[in-house]
């Protein structure tokens, strides 16, 4: 095909493109390929046709996706593929889709091929840290470093194995951990062992060949409720116990196991489990569930109690009450009592409890006078056989959290005031009922919103950065919920208020609520939206530079820059200025979150096969345990704009430290909302935005002299440490770049 014929068959395409006849688009994009010669791999970076490819294909898949035609999307991607195979924007976005459709192992591979080629394509990096999140959640690694939990399930396989329920089933494998424990009893006649994800089995498999004792037991990729075996076990183990026991389905997998998997004189491990319930006060917990910023209750005249999380009192959350109350913000506002005890041994009290016929009344009594309640704290413990139990107690630090059942307001009670519950696990959910909610009308409001909303500082500092503004004729405000931008509006001094419609139910009943006419407020479903507005239009623009779980906001910084082109010459943005700041640090928990680091684990070689599904960023920290290894310090200017920046600094330790010590960067960010304005940190206990922390892998100090065999500690610790921040697709990443001894 000449030049001309081809810009003739490009013609057709943006043809087609202007059309939003995207299937024609890419037939005749491809068209357009397979006559054309193969670029050179120079000539390749630059070719016209290969971001005009990508761009049809992308929306083309858009298109197919909204039609329910997902097999399809996959195809076209894959079609695309072969025309531009290393294509990291299409080996993202096909990454993207794939992760969309709980394809998350497919889509770490895509992940991994843009980084090889270009570590620094920090879309990739984030997406492939999302993606192992869901591939192994990070509690299995706190579950596999918990040293007690370990010893005592160990112990209780042991003892029953020689006792002689020697034919083991374990149901949930994971890793294989309690598998391998029951392969290494003397006495054990056969096992097997099950588990839904196909990731954890692959890794169990990889465990069991490592160790020798693949022909020793059986291994299904299957839920135990869908095993067809044709055999029994005379001991069932299994770990399948969220934070309130029951969440991970354990009532109706024992059930199941009781009626078709054991023996009829077999035994399950663990038990029985007992479950406690307390009352407590904690402003952290709540702001996520109801509305308590007084100032914006004030701003725009509404009842404190009008706005409620969507979780609200639907379910519980999972919680590390421990690390809260070291904050000094979780106080217990009853005593505590136990609430319900379930055999897991005995079917019928399974099968009362799974089908709601028995439940636990409970009767709580208040410490004292001038204390709210919150809500109520659930934790268990757990008989694994006659001998052994562990205990979710806040107090001993397990790996497990504890279940939190929020109310829909603070209620005020009185020293020794009774609170009546009832405690029940109908079809395996744990539940709480009660009389103590509020029954007033309430907006639904995402949990995320609400903990933006009752951050008074940020609150506050947006709003004073706001004031000195007037006779506004059109403002764009793009934070989480748009209060500044509404309160210009009521006060006047704006007279168009474009924001996103993520939280459109609330901003229409604060707009009812306030005499805020909503012909004034324009919704819009996407920043794109935005761009079809005539340039120089807005004399405001609001971002939200960083969300809640403590990452810098990448479509507001991507975008920033075609932001602009709709300010006005005069017109102001806000916030003017974001800084990233950090120190190193020590913390057992946070390393415990992120790898393993128990030595008997690493002796069964499962270190080995999850390293891969490590993660290097620790996202939505609340309070934990730590020591600051160095002074906290600006660590970068983050600029707003989506492109590359690489800062580099020397951290000095405050004193000399084993490498092995260091464990992490623990960041946050100052935000400058106008240039006269002292900047407002996240670091703050009630800030909206967590902090984060960069995890140091362990690979980092290896080569050096620190890990040379025969060094003693004393001999090779470090005094400071060479970081890089890089800024790239409006993604920050640090390294340790090198280390001072």
């Amino acid at each position: 095909m000449s030049s001309d014929e081809e810009i003739g068959e490009l013609k057709v395409v943006y043809d087609f493109i202007a059309q939003a006849k995207f299937k024609k688009a890419f037939a005749s994009a491809t068209k357009v390929l397979d006559q054309r010669s193969p670029p050179s791999p120079d000539a390749e970076e630059e070719d016209p046709l290969r971001e005009l490819f990508l761009f049809v294909v992308t929306k083309y898949a858009d298109q197919l996706e909204q039609e329910g035609k997902i097999e399809q999307v996959f195809e076209i991607i894959e079609q695309g593929l072969e025309y531009f195979p290393e294509h990291p924007e299409l080996l993202n976005e096909t990454g993207v889709r794939l992760q969309r459709y709980g394809r998350s192992l497919e889509a770490s591979i895509c992940f991994e091929r843009v980084l090889l080629q270009d570590s620094r394509y920090l879309k990739a990096y984030q997406n492939l840290q999302n993606t192992k999140c869901e591939l192994v959640e990070r509690w299995h690694f706190r579950m596999l470093n918990d040293v007690v939990r370990n010893a005592a399930f160990r112990a209780a396989i042991e003892r029953q194995i020689a006792g002689g329920y020697n034919e083991v089933l374990d149901i949930g494998t994971g890793t294989g951990l309690l598998s391998m424990y029951a392969l290494r009893c003397e006495g054990i006649r056969k096992a097997a062992a099950c588990d839904g994800s196909e990731i954890m089995v692959q890794i169990a498999r990889d465990v069991f060949g490592a160790n020798g004792l693949s022909d020793r037991i059986c291994l299904f990729q299957s839920f135990s409720q869908d095993l067809k075996i044709g055999e029994r076990f005379s001991l069932i183990i299994t770990e399948t116990l969220d934070s309130g026991a029951f969440g991970e389905g354990i009532l109706e997998t024992l059930i199941h196991a009781k009626k078709h998997l054991l023996l009829p004189e077999g035994k399950i491990i663990p038990a029985k489990v007992t479950l406690h319930a307390s009352g407590y006060q904690s402003r952290a917990l709540t702001a996520s569930n109801i509305l308590i910023n007084e100032a914006f209750i004030d701003d725009f005249a509404l009842p404190s109690n009008c706005l409620l999380s969507k979780e609200g009192t639907k379910c519980y959350d999972a919680e590390d009450v421990g690390r809260i109350q070291a904050n000094d913000d979780f106080e217990f506002v009853t005593d505590t009592v136990v609430s319900l005890e379930v055999d897991f041994n005995d079917l019928d009290s399974l099968m009362r409890y799974h089908d709601g016929t028995e439940v636990g009344e409970v009767e709580l009594t208040c410490l004292d006078d001038g204390l709210l309640l919150d809500g109520f704290v659930v934790w268990f413990d757990l008989q694994l056989d006659e001998t052994q139990a562990i205990s979710t107690d806040p107090t001993t630090s397990t790996c497990w959290n504890q279940a939190i059942f929020r109310l829909n307001q603070r209620l005020p009670v009185a020293k020794d005031q009774r609170l009546k519950l009832s405690m029940s696990c109908k079809d395996g959910a744990l539940s709480i009922a009660h009389n103590l909610n509020s029954v007033d009308n309430q907006i639904s409001v995402d949990e995320h919103v609400l903990e933006f909303l009752n951050d008074n500082e940020y609150y506050s500092s947006l709003i004073e950065a706001t004031e000195g503004l007037d006779d506004m004729e059109k403002v764009l405000d793009l934070s989480l919920f748009p209060y500044a931008g509404l309160k210009l509006l009521k006060e006047g001094k704006a007279r168009m208020l474009f924001c996103l419609d993520q939280t459109e139910d609330l901003i229409e009943f604060i707009a009812n609520q306030n005499d805020i006419p909503m012909g004034s407020v324009m919704l819009v479903n996407s920043l794109q939206e935005i761009f079809l507005l005539n340039d120089y239009t807005l004399d405001l623009i609001i971002l939200q530079p960083v969300d809640v779980f403590g990452q810098i906001n990448s479509e507001h910084f991507c975008l920033y820059q075609s932001l602009l082109a709709k300010l006005k010459p005069i017109g102001t943005v806000i916030p003017s200025s974001l800084e990233l700041h950090g120190s190193l640090i020590e913390s057992d928990w946070i390393v415990k979150c992120s790898r393993v680091e128990n030595p008997e684990l690493e002796q069964f070689q499962i270190d080995k096969y999850l390293a891969s599904l490590e993660t290097e960023n620790h996202l939505d920290l609340g309070p934990f345990s730590y020591r600051n290894l160095s002074n906290n310090v600006k660590l970068a200017d983050i600029p707003f704009d989506g492109k590359l920046h690489e800062t580099a600094l020397e951290l000095a330790l405050c004193e000399p430290t084993v490498p092995k010590r260091v464990h992490a960067i623990l960041y946050h960010y100052k935000i400058g909302f106008t240039p006269e304005r002292p900047m407002l940190g996240t670091d703050r206990v009630q800030s909206f935005a967590k902090r984060s922390a960069f995890i140091i892998p362990k690979s980092t100090f290896h080569g050096t002299s620190c890990d040379e065999p025969g060094a003693s500690e004393e001999a090779h610790q470090i005094e400071q440490l060479h970081i890089t921040v890089l800024q790239n697709h409006g993604v920050i990443k640090c390294d340790i770049a090198s280390v001072r001894e």
